[in-house]
């Protein structure tokens, strides 16, 4: 059975491809989709957050943390969808037009 908590390690280390298989082998497990997303997922980008904050990590190691993410989140998103899990709500986020500098809103995307 896959360990939720190592789903955040491997998202907190960024590898994506990892993070991937071990959300697809604990859906085929049956675990409950809100769970992965939160004691695995969102659980490992708080971590990232902190680490963050504490200057222990930086935007790089934030963005590849953030793709790993995705990449979970790929396999979850349409189940959250189909269950009809709703969230808490709604947020409107953007850039400038043209604004090529849009990293900062891709983290705080991510984080959100």
């Amino acid at each position: 059975m896959v360990e939720l908590k190592e789903i955040a390690e491997k998202l907190i280390s960024g590898k994506a491809d990892e993070v991937h298989s071990l959300a697809k082998r604990a859906l085929d497990e049956g675990q409950d989709v809100s769970k992965i997303l939160n004691e695995g997922l969102v659980a490992g980008m708080s971590v990232v957050g902190d680490k963050f904050k504490k200057n222990e990590f930086y935007v790089p190691e934030v963005l590849i943390a953030a793709r790993a993410m995705k990449a979970g989140m790929k396999l979850i998103r349409p189940i959250l969808m189909e269950k009809n899990i709703k969230g808490v709500g709604t947020v409107v986020l953007g850039t400038v037009r043209g604004d090529l500098h849009d990293i900062g809103k891709n983290l705080v995307g991510m984080m959100v």
